[in-house]
């Protein structure tokens, strides 16, 4: 094996101990839509976001994952306001997806998130959120 393959493997078994180490396999609650949403906007407030945040997280995600505002895809899709266990699978499935990677690209951030006062916090938040929704965009089907 080249020493090239030997690094990458021990970087990958480094990476795997890591999680181990941090006990995050310990857990063994259920994820479902509304776990993972509760990790995502409990990540926007250990960022220091506020309920402003967490809204304005929620229409950027929409508009970059669906193309339109909250209130257009619950009335094109038959959704019932403020419940997402009425829309489409698919479309449950993807915020699923972006609520996800979204809560971990922030958790990993945390602490380094900031800004002169809590707008610019919040901005600097859904500014995070709204890089996560491009790029979980481009995997969906549509």
């Amino acid at each position: 094996m080249a020493q090239g393959q030997d690094s990458e493997i021990n970087q990958e078994s480094s990476q795997q101990l890591d999680l181990f180490r941090k006990g995050e396999l310990a857990n063994r609650e259920r994820s479902t839509g509304v776990t993972i949403f509760r990790k995502f906007t409990d990540s926007i407030k250990a960022n220091g976001g506020d309920a402003d945040a967490i809204i304005d997280s929620i229409t950027v995600e929409t508009e970059e994952l669906f193309g339109c505002s909250v209130r257009e895809l619950y009335q094109a899709t038959g959704g019932k306001k403020n419940d997402r266990s009425t829309l489409p699978e698919i479309v449950q499935r993807s915020y699923i997806a972006n609520e996800a990677l979204s809560s971990f690209e922030l958790e990993r951030m945390e602490g380094t998130i900031g800004g002169e006062d809590q707008q610019e916090n919040n901005e600097n938040i859904v500014g995070t959120v709204r890089d996560v929704s491009k790029k979980t965009r481009k995997w969906l089907p549509w």
